[in-house]
């Protein structure tokens, strides 16, 4: 599986419909209720009143959510040359890990979150320079803010977006001051919103409420699922560690796109505590772990089917826990 995905060939295309049909057919035939946030979260409120007694509309607009996402951050990763030109191998991996579960085959906040996180991401990729320029760094941060409004525990982004300034090695006032205009933009629409429609003050007292007080997720999981799920997160902790030794490689904008694309499981890891799904929620993990996974599947190694093994026990782990978790 590798081999093609290493080569511009229709084999890696229809690796991935194969693995979209056997991850999502059964949402559409055994319909998944959307699950009513416990946090702030305006935008999926909207889509949860929308589609919630729609299961299979909303399982459609997932998937096709899902689909787009991993294209997009396919082809950043593309134009950035931070992956091979004509692979999709990132793609299949995010995918994968945001279909990891039977009940996220629907419309979650996260995944709506992502969305912004990507967009975010576009902005604070080196371009060529190691200057982040106030455009790019509003545009961050906004999208940063737009994620909150979809998820309200993706508050923790903020800490990444606080190394970046370190990477970009921005000090001034002034760089700082833009960040936080992004930040807070949003919120100033919200406001203007929710005091036209006189719900200004019930706004306020949930933010009040769940910012004061963040209800970690009762656990929620299945003994019989630990054995795949064991399995995958052992892949992910060796991908990690592999992508922590390999930071200083490459060029000066390598090193910050890497640095870029992987300071998100700072707050992915404390995400996970509030998921339901334990011990780990691997929704949480698929935007980086798109470009980790890559690479470090791409590693050269003397036994190349090691790296063949990887993918199939990546692939083979989530259909596992699919079953196990119907």
């Amino acid at each position: 599986m590798i081999k093609a995905f290493k080569n511009s060939s229709a084999a890696q295309f229809l690796i991935i419909a194969i693995t979209v049909v056997v991850l999502w057919s059964k949402a559409f035939f055994v319909p998944i209720a959307m699950t009513p946030t416990r946090y702030f979260s305006p935008i999926y409120s909207l889509f949860y009143n929308l589609l919630a007694t729609m299961p299979r509309l909303a399982s459609s607009i997932a998937l096709f959510m899902i689909l787009a996402q991993s294209l997009w951050l396919n082809i950043i990763l593309t134009n950035n040359k931070m992956t091979k030109a004509h692979s999709f191998l990132p793609m299949l991996l995010y995918i994968a890990l945001m279909s990891w579960h039977h009940d996220m085959l629907t419309i979650s906040p996260l995944m709506l979150a992502n969305f912004f996180l990507i967009a975010a991401s576009t902005q604070l990729l080196s371009d060529g320079t190691t200057h982040l320029g106030p455009e790019r760094n509003f545009n961050a941060a906004f999208f940063l803010s737009m994620m909150v409004l979809c998820c309200l525990p993706t508050l923790y982004y903020i800490i990444p977006f606080i190394f970046v300034y370190v990477v970009y090695k921005l000090y001034r006032w002034r760089n700082y001051a833009v960040g936080i205009l992004g930040l807070i933009a949003p919120f100033i629409v919200l406001v203007t919103y929710a005091f036209l429609t006189d719900k200004l003050q019930y706004y306020i007292i949930l933010l009040q409420h769940d910012i004061s007080w963040f209800n970690l997720q009762n656990p929620h999981f299945s003994f019989l699922t630990l054995f795949p799920v064991g399995i995958l997160l052992l892949i992910v902790l060796v991908a990690v560690v592999f992508q922590l030794s390999t930071m200083g490689d490459g060029t000066t904008n390598q090193r910050i796109n890497n640095s870029i694309l992987s300071l998100p499981l700072l707050a992915a890891i404390i995400l996970i505590f509030y998921s339901q799904h334990k011990p780990v929620d691997f929704q949480t993990l698929a935007f980086s772990f798109a470009y980790i996974g890559t690479r470090f599947l791409w590693v050269e190694r003397k036994r190349k089917w090691i790296s063949e093994v990887l993918l199939f026990l990546i692939l083979a782990s989530i259909i596992l826990i699919h079953l196990l978790s119907n």
